[in-house]
């Protein structure tokens, strides 16, 4: 599925240039390779690592990706086992492309730290690139017989790992932005009956992690399109350039500059099913795991949000001790924030680190960067549990400075629903569990500090001072 796309993406790069063909001969196919060979460098270009011909209303585009790696291969790092597949473009109304395939993979990568072995037994590609945007209006992959495997070498000596993908798809749309010359980005990925093995060492036991299904779904809004096409042709390009010389990274740096913020909004969405953890000392389930990540532009002053939320955990018998066992949440939800982050300052860092003769940058000058105010916040707008013993529920933020050896501040509501039913269940529990009397002595301790709200929930309003002085509902504790 990876080596489709990378075809895609080679092939709707030097696409963008073609024109609608009135008939397909062996003229238009002279041309067709000059224009998808156009942006890659002289000695790829007049290699045969493409070749097309006509094949009735349409042409066939055969990519060997194993000569595009031999030009970029090295004695530490190396792809082999690529054999040439094919898409085929058919031209179609309004300018379009619709592009097909049907390949298998099976290759190799090595490196001084892991060799790779990645396969898959059949993969089918149909889609439509729109010259107008550079990209592609709509494509779909599915694959088959997914195999992936990496050993360890060197330092990293007896890791391994092992993942089988039954069936795979993959689709994406492209639609137009409400901002002009910009679009905006669908896609949507199934993995169907994932199993992963992983070793951490030779005569260590495996861990193995499988699912029924993982369902992924990424928007992208306000991509400036032909300014990240720009960037590409910059990279492959420059694939063989091992230092930019000063033009080239006032180049590359104008490039990055235009593209931002390269985004309006991003959102990943990742959801598992029936979710299985199995170790030498027993599996634990999850019925359901959903995930969500989203994001601002790359500006001066991005969010970032996190959300993970859990349901149904259900380990083997013994795993968890008998009087634990009702603490297992049924759901837990996680919930959190980073506000303000300079990530355009971070850019702007990051090119003049690469630049010719430039000094290294310290990680304090990363953090002053990243949050020029000097201070960092994490926020939880939610982070809760449920069981059938208890249902407690916080939200707040933590504060930071950005300066070596200092404090932090807190601000948090916890909130609690039923809680003598808690410590009933936690004193229960303490007669097989001594130590857990000290939990239920606390938590008595903490409900003489409690309000009420409205719907029966105890609660604590909590703050820290950077000086550690604590107070919870209004009463100053001692620092801890």
């Amino acid at each position: 599925m990876r080596s489709r796309v990378i075809a895609a993406a080679v092939f709707s790069m030097g696409l963008a240039g073609a024109s609608q063909a009135a008939d397909v001969n062996e003229q238009g196919a002279k041309e067709l390779r000059g224009i998808l060979t156009h942006s890659l460098s002289q000695d790829l270009a007049r290699s045969d690592f493409v070749i097309v011909k006509p094949a009735g209303d349409q042409y066939e585009i055969t990519y060997d990706l194993g000569k595009f790696f031999d030009k970029v291969n090295s004695s530490a790092f190396s792809v082999m086992g690529f054999k040439p597949f094919s898409l085929f473009a058919q031209p179609i109304e309004q300018g379009k492309w619709h592009l097909t395939g049907d390949n298998s993979l099976d290759v190799a990568l090595h490196s001084p730290t892991s060799d790779i072995a990645y396969s898959i037994a059949s993969s089918s590609f149909d889609g439509i690139f729109d010259p107008t945007i550079e990209m592609m209006r709509s494509m779909g992959i599915k694959s088959s017989g997914v195999k992936f495997s990496s050993v360890g070498s060197g330092p990293r000596g007896g890791r391994k790992v092992e993942a089988t993908v039954d069936s795979a798809s993959f689709a994406h749309t492209v639609t137009d932005s409400s901002e002009a010359g910009k679009v905006d980005l669908q896609m949507q990925g199934t993995l169907q009956r994932l199993s992963e093995q992983l070793t951490v060492r030779p005569d260590g036991p495996p861990i193995t992690f499988s699912a029924d299904s993982v369902d992924t779904n990424v928007t992208a809004t306000s991509l400036p399109a032909q300014d990240l096409r720009a960037l590409i042709r910059f990279f492959v390009q420059h694939v063989k350039t091992k230092q930019l010389s000063e033009s080239g990274s006032e180049k590359f740096e104008q490039l990055v500059h235009r593209a931002l913020p390269v985004f309006g909004s991003l959102s990943k969405t990742v959801t598992l099913n029936n979710a299985l953890v199995a170790t030498e000392k027993g599996k634990i389930g999850v019925k359901r795991i959903d995930y969500r990540f989203s994001m601002d532009g790359l500006t001066k002053a991005s969010n970032v949000n996190l959300e993970v939320r859990a349901e149904q955990f259900t380990p083997d018998a013994g795993l968890v001790p008998a009087a634990y066992t009702a603490f297992l949440p049924a759901a837990l939800d996680v919930q959190l924030g980073v506000p303000n982050i300079d990530f355009a300052g971070l850019i702007d860092t990051a090119l003049d680190a690469v630049a010719p003769r430039a000094a290294p940058v310290s990680g304090e000058a990363l953090k002053r960067t990243m949050f020029p105010s000097g201070y960092g916040t994490l926020e939880f707008p939610k982070i809760s549990a449920t069981s059938g013993a208890y249902d407690v529920e916080m939200s707040g933020e933590l504060k930071a400075s950005t300066k070596p050896h200092s404090g932090f501040s807190l601000q948090a509501t916890i909130l609690a629903r039923d809680f003598d039913k808690t410590v009933a269940a936690i004193q229960e529990a303490a007669k097989a569990q001594p130590r857990l009397n000290n939990v239920s002595f606390s938590l008595l301790a903490a409900k003489g500090f409690a309000k009420s709200d409205p719907d029966g929930r105890l609660r604590w309003d909590v703050t820290m001072d950077e000086d550690r002085t604590v107070t919870v509902n209004g009463q100053v504790m001692k620092k801890p």
